[in-house]
Parts: structure tokens; C-alpha cells; sequence
């Protein structure tokens, strides 16, 4: 990392340890009303949480993908849900490479305060109409719309009942960004996991959304305004926009693992009278769950890292890089649930109450792995583009 890199991780982190508090004061009330509350909201905007991605242009950070990756997972150390609206709203600004110049600064620069959602999936329908799209849909995980200003989503597009094909003649897809005004959010995170990320349902209909706020969505996009013209926009939308996760779900294991190393001071476990933390079998569980965890983070990390390198030199992120990162992220994951499962048997009946951080724990670290990105499918499509085949999902090539 450069000087300037450091000195942004070193501000995000300490802006992260200051906000502490507050993140896990308000942590219960996240779960009870199924969104972030709006002191964590007005709080990681003004420490630049919403703005780690925009360019420097625009007023942003612009960090080093390394950097995004360790803020959103010491975020979810405190908390998982706000650690999980921290990356959605926090990578969404890469959108604004794809827009025209005037409708990134409109969306991402002009006020510090506002967040974006987002809903990468094409469950949408745009009519082509004089100057823009009528754009009608519905769309599942809208993570933090309660709290962003304005939602992007993803439409395939039709001329009149005709399907559009891109230049490659498959179905075209847009982004379409559309104030949250005019999205209908209705009330469906009812979930176990990751409760307080607010991922309701959007419903748009027949909304008229102007041309320029709305872009192609294919492999290959490049940025279009020189806003966005730093390596940062040249490295891999998809390691941005959805691997992350994996940085939630090592955050969350890591706050387990603080939570057990502080409870094994104090509790006896049921029938004996010796202290947790003086038991073998703990001692065992607990070594095998910081294993998991720093080995998946150490890959992680050197994979992120290795990309920005070959970024740097100007080289092409060959499919076996992709496939690395992916694996990496898929790993990560999942060795985080792992590792939360062995702290909260290690643990004992006491984890399974509500007042117990750890049963919260293994709640959002599996909601974390049900997500598209760093699924259980994810293992077989790094393990097709090892062997040279196409990934199950063209999004890791964008």
C-alpha cells in the first residue's frame, strides 16, 4: 500500500474503533425493527463508510480494495447487519463509472449523507420510450433501502414485446437508478439472520426513469466519465460488488470469537466448577476457530492484493485470477460459519439466549452464506474456470 492508502485505512479503522459503541448500543434495536436505526446511519456516513469507493472526483476516498475489504469486516466485528449495510451502500458508488458524468455527480457526489441500494439481479422490465425506459418490477434484497436516497436495479429490455439482444445476441440488461421516492418498499425481512439489514422487498411500476440514469450491465463494462479513471475502476466489479461478503462473514466470526474469549473468563458451565477457559475441550474449539479464521483471511487478502497487483502492471485478470478470488471469498465464508459453529457449541447452553452474542452470531454468519456471491456454489464455479470452463454465473466476469 502507498502512503496515502495507509493513511486512509488507519482513519477508516480509527473512525470504526470511535463508532464502537454506538454500533453495538444500538445492535438490539437493528434486529427488533429490521433496519439500521438512523444514529448508526448518520453516524457511518459522516465518517465516509458511504463513500470508501467514490473517486476522489466526486469527493470520495477511493481506496484500496484491500482497505474496503478490512473496514466492512471490522464494521461486522461489532455488528453483522450494520457490518452488511456498511458493504452494500459502501460499493454501490462503482456504478457511477457506467453512468454519464452529470448523473454520477447527481447520485454519488453531490451529498456526503446519502446512501444507494442496490438489486443486481434482472427480475425487472424496461419499455424502451422517447428520452428513457418505463421501468416496472419487482425485486427481492433491497439491503438498507429504508436508508438510501436512491435505488439502482436491473431490467432486461424490451422494444415494445420484443426481447432487445446486446451486440453479443443475448437478452440486453440496464441499471436503472430511481430515487426511493418512487419505489414502493414492501415489508418482507422476516428472517433469522442478518435481521437488522433491512433487505425488504422493492416494487417499482410504470415509473418513467430518464436515459442517463441508466446503463448497460454486461461483462466488459468499462467506466465512461473521467471521474472514475483510477486503477480502482479497473479492477474487478465483482470483487467489489459481491465478495465482500466474505469480509462480513470473517467480521462476524472474529466478534464470536471476542465474545467467547470474554465469556470463557467468567462462565462455569453447567454441573462443573471449574471456568470455561480452564477446560481442554474449549481450549481445543476455541484454537480450531482462530485457525479458521486467520488462514481464511490471510487467502483472502493476499488473493485481493494479488489482483491489485496485476491491476498496477497494467496486466489482464486471466479467468484462473478470478477463479482464485472467488474461491478465496467462497472459503472465507464458509470457514467463518465453521468456526462460529465450534464457538457456539464450545460455548454451552448459555449461547443459545437472546442476551448471548453468539447466538446472534451464528445467525447472520449463516444468513451471510446463503448469499448468491459466496455460496456453496461458488466452490463449483471456481472449479469450472480452473479446468477452463465457463463460471455458473457470468457476474464474476465483470
Amino acid at each position: 500500500m502507498t502512503d496515502r492508502d495507509s493513511a486512509h485505512l488507519n482513519t477508516l479503522l480509527a473512525a470504526v474503533d470511535r463508532l464502537a459503541p454506538l454500533i453495538r448500543a444500538h445492535a438490539d434495536a437493528a434486529e427488533r425493527q429490521r433496519r439500521l436505526p438512523q444514529p448508526v446511519v448518520t453516524a457511518l456516513a459522516e465518517a465516509g463508510i458511504w463513500r470508501m469507493i467514490t473517486p476522489q472526483a466526486l469527493g470520495g476516498m477511493e481506496v484500496h480494495p484491500l482497505t474496503f475489504y478490512r473496514v466492512i469486516e471490522a464494521i461486522a466485528r461489532l455488528d453483522g447487519s450494520t457490518g452488511w449495510c456498511a458493504f452494500i451502500a459502501g460499493c454501490n458508488p462503482l456504478m457511477g463509472a457506467f453512468l454519464p458524468i452529470n448523473t454520477a455527480v447527481e447520485v454519488f457526489g453531490t451529498d456526503p449523507q446519502v446512501a444507494v441500494a442496490g438489486v443486481v439481479l434482472p427480475y425487472g422490465r424496461a419499455l424502451t420510450r422517447d428520452g428513457g425506459y418505463m421501468v416496472s418490477g419487482h425485486w427481492q434484497y433491497g439491503s438498507g433501502s429504508q436508508h438510501c436516497a436512491w435505488i439502482f436495479c436491473l431490467c432486461h429490455v424490451f422494444d415494445g414485446d420484443r426481447q432487445r439482444l446486446n451486440g453479443r445476441g443475448e437478452p440486453e440488461v440496464r441499471a436503472l437508478f430511481v430515487p426511493t421516492a418512487q419505489v414502493t418498499i414492501l415489508d418482507t425481512w422476516d428472517v433469522s439472520g442478518l435481521a437488522g439489514t433491512g433487505s425488504h422487498d422493492v416494487v417499482i411500476e410504470n415509473a418513467f426513469v430518464e436515459a442517463r440514469y441508466t446503463c448497460a450491465f454486461a461483462p466488459g463494462m468499462t467506466p465512461v466519465n473521467d471521474a472514475y479513471q483510477g486503477l480502482l475502476y479497473r479492477y474487478p466489479l465483482y470483487v467489489i460488488f459481491a465478495l465482500p461478503i466474505s469480509a462480513v462473514a470473517l467480521g462476524i466470526a472474529q466478534g464470536a470469537i471476542d465474545a467467547c474469549l470474554e465469556l470463557a473468563q467468567t462462565q462455569r458451565p453447567g454441573g462443573s466448577a471449574s471456568l470455561l477457559r480452564e477446560r481442554p475441550l474449549f481450549h481445543l474449539r476455541l484454537a480450531e476457530a482462530v485457525a479458521l479464521v486467520r488462514s481464511a483471511r490471510a487467502w483472502l487478502h493476499a488473493a485481493v492484493q494479488q489482483l491489485w497487483e496485476i491491476i498496477q502492471a497494467g496486466g489482464e485478470v486471466s479467468h484462473a485470477d478470478r477463479a482464485n478470488i472467488l474461491l478465496a471469498a467462497a472459503n472465507a465464508t464458509h470457514s467463518a460459519a465453521a468456526a462460529v459453529d465450534l464457538l457456539y457449541t464450545a460455548a454451552g447452553a448459555g449461547a443459545n439466549y437472546r442476551r448471548s452474542p453468539l447466538q446472534r452470531a451464528l445467525r447472520d454468519v449463516h444468513a451471510a452464506t446463503q448469499h448468491m456471491g459466496t455460496s456453496p456454489q461458488q466452490f463449483e464455479s471456481a472449479g469450472r474456470m480452473l479446468v477452463g470452463l465457463a463460471p455458473l454465473q457470468p457476474q464474476i466476469l465483470f
